[in-house]
């Protein structure tokens, strides 16, 4: 049975909002500023936006994963395109004509972050002509917080790392089910206390404004085991606690490293065009584009007098976002030996402004001007690109959602079991932690149920989408096709036809939702 949530417990402002207003600010204004060109000539960049073939008949859409690596590989096994059980995998979908794209946002919210990482790395280093894994705000978060170093005379580029949030972002249980930190006495002991803080601030909705920083509080920052039962009362649990949470973040940010899997995160696309699709995590605002486009026309001068190719709007985008990002982190990584150790920070071009609003961007999904920006976004790129369509995550809804007119796809069907739960609370996960707390909870005090009172349920829900044609020749259709868990549970016993077979096609929805304050 689907567990419901309202509003109110799930759709909450972004804790990052008010951290982000001049990074927004500066955007809004950057039609309006004198133009710093990226330095690259075209010919030094690489060549496009596109991913995989253009012969592909048959793409699958997997939104928003958060953290959940069960239901992550049951839907990938629904698809009919990768068999898990062999090793390595195989892929068993055609190896010319069929596609899979995971939108982003594999950490967070749930505790299988690393799991996830693992599973869709594995699938996009196995199968590079057929997968696609575009990153999300979420794990260009963590990439942020596990390369850099931060101190006092060089902050975090953002004012704090993210795991210094009471909800939304690093679930504390996630560090102990990474298998990177060692096992320790207290373990969960600590973890269970800790939780308990975290549900108390969560009953009294203080989650906006508690944060788990110690001992490194910025100014501004008010720490959880500075006011929160029983932390507060008890200097000596409080020591232990923050202790072991900052031996577990240290510990985690290793294994990142150690692991690879830091590295290949920095190496996946911001942006991307995969059959008709301009596919982006949050989306490409209208005003980015209009900024876009001037740097394009103010680069056709240079490459004229050069005797170039002249770039266009597509190539300008690639290279102001996924070039400059993969090209920081690639030589920044080369000179370190560990986490934590990157000095330098991305800057010029209005590089990290650029990335920050797409990846974050929810104008899309306005009632009143969202599908009119999908349409502005999609008439200012080039012709060239047969671009019908975007294709994004991160707005949350309960099924995958088709928008202006088959323009938008919503990708993000809450996939996690957690955050249907539990939404951006860092709620008991473990069975063990979860006996725990309800029997040292009590509910939420009052007679009140408490915030973390639910348990997930153990079915995958959500849907995933996919659009087909019959050959390469043709075009792309309008709609695309869109899948509940249940009704893909036939698919390995049944053929797979380019109509859908007896799998129902997502009907285009032009209504819009209030998902636009969840994180």
């Amino acid at each position: 049975m689907t567990n419901k949530r309202s509003k109110k417990e799930v759709r909450m402002m972004s804790p990052t909002l008010h951290a982000y207003s001049l990074i927004f600010l500066v955007l809004i204004s950057l039609t309006h500023l004198p133009l710093s060109s990226p330095s690259p000539s075209s010919s030094s960049w690489s060549s496009s936006l596109r991913k995989l073939s253009q012969d592909l008949t048959s793409i699958h859409f997997i939104g928003d994963l958060h953290a959940d690596v069960s239901c992550a590989k049951q839907w990938v096994e629904k698809t009919n395109l990768v068999n898990l059980t062999s090793t390595p995998y195989e892929w068993i979908g055609n190896p010319t004509t069929d596609a899979l794209v995971f939108l982003g946002d594999y950490v967070d919210k749930g505790s299988n972050s690393a799991s996830v990482l693992k599973f869709v790395r594995e699938l996009q280093e196995t199968f590079p002509n057929n997968v696609v894994t575009m990153l999300g705000n979420h794990d260009f978060f963590l990439i942020l917080d596990t390369a850099l170093s931060f101190s006092e005379t060089n902050p975090h580029p953002l004012g704090h790392p993210f795991y210094d949030y009471a909800y939304s972002f690093m679930h504390p249980e996630e560090y102990i089910e990474s298998e990177w930190t060692m096992d320790r006495e207290g373990d969960e002991e600590l973890l269970g206390e800790i939780l308990l803080a975290l549900s108390y601030i969560y009953d009294r909705n203080m989650q906006g404004s508690v944060h788990l920083c110690a001992p490194n509080c910025t100014t501004g920052q008010q720490d959880l085991f500075d006011i929160v039962p029983p932390f507060d009362q008890n200097v000596t649990l409080k020591e232990r606690a923050v202790e072991r949470l900052n031996l577990w973040r240290l510990e985690y940010a290793r294994g990142l490293y150690e692991s690879g899997l830091l590295q290949w995160m920095t190496k996946q696309p911001i942006v991307a065009i995969v059959g008709d699709a301009l596919v982006v995590h949050g989306g490409v605002s209208d005003r980015v584009m209009d900024y876009v486009q001037a740097v394009a026309r103010q680069q056709q001068p240079q490459q004229q007098q050069q005797q170039e190719q002249g770039m266009n709007v597509v190539d300008v985008l690639h290279a102001m976002t996924n070039v400059v990002f993969h090209r920081f982190f690639q030589k920044e990584l080369e000179k370190v030996s560990g986490a934590n150790q990157i000095e330098a920070r991305l800057t010029g071009g209005y590089v990290l402004e650029l990335i920050m609003d797409m990846l974050q961007h929810r104008g899309y999904f306005d009632r009143i001007t969202g599908c009119s920006e999908v349409n502005q976004v999609l008439g200012k790129l080039d012709s060239s690109a047969g671009l019908n369509r975007v294709v994004v995550g991160h707005t949350p809804h309960d099924y995958a959602t088709e928008l202006c007119n088959g323009k938008l796809l919503a990708s993000d069907s809450s996939l996690s079991r957690s955050f249907r739960a539990h939404g951006n609370m860092y709620c008991p996960l473990r069975k063990s932690l979860v006996e725990g707390f309800h029997n040292k909870s009590g509910g939420g005090g009052d007679g009140r149920m408490s915030t973390c009172s639910k348990v997930h349920d153990e079915q995958c829900e959500g849907s995933i989408s996919r659009i087909t044609r019959a050959s390469p020749k043709e075009a792309w259709p309008k709609g695309m096709q869109r899948f509940q868990f249940h009704e893909l549970q036939s698919m390995a016993s049944s053929t797979t036809t380019s109509d859908g077979g007896s799998m129902d096609t997502a009907k285009d929805e032009n209504i819009m939702v209030d998902d636009t304050d969840e994180l």
